[in-house]
């Protein structure tokens, strides 16, 4: 790896947005419904930080029907999976946990008689903390 290759991809691991999504792809290849709600944010920051990782060569996607999927390239998960999963083996496993639970609701899968909608439509869960709460209109 040349020196100015190692730079791009240190920078880019210096945003924590950008590596926890690093990190969860190495688990699984993801769209951005799921990582929404891996990552409890907004699709806008999401899709701004995955440009980014393509543009450095960390990420690359694959259209499937109206949902893009993102994954690591074969080489790049060759290459840094290793030192990855020696340096930060617990955030891993914790984040398998959490994608094996998001694949299991299939954020971006739910056929349209479930949902009354177009088929692949997603639907966000409200965040345990704030279920059950009822909020004053005003």
């Amino acid at each position: 790896m040349k020196l100015e290759e190692a730079l791009r991809i240190f920078r880019s691991f210096s945003d924590r947005t950008r590596l926890r999504i690093f990190l969860l792809l190495l688990d699984s290849e993801l769209c951005v419904g799921e990582l929404m709600a891996l990552l409890q944010l907004e699709q806008s920051l999401i899709s701004h930080q995955l440009k980014k990782l393509r543009q450095a060569g960390l990420v690359e996607q694959r259209k499937s029907g109206r949902w893009i999927y993102y994954r690591i390239p074969a080489a790049r998960r060759q290459q840094l999976e290793p030192v990855l999963r020696d340096w930060l083996k617990e955030e891993l496993m914790a984040s398998g946990r959490r994608v094996k639970a998001i694949k299991e609701k299939q954020v971006c899968r739910i056929p349209s008689s479930c949902t009354g909608r177009v088929k692949g439509a997603t639907r966000m869960k409200a965040p345990a903390a704030l279920k059950g709460k009822k909020f004053k209109k005003g």
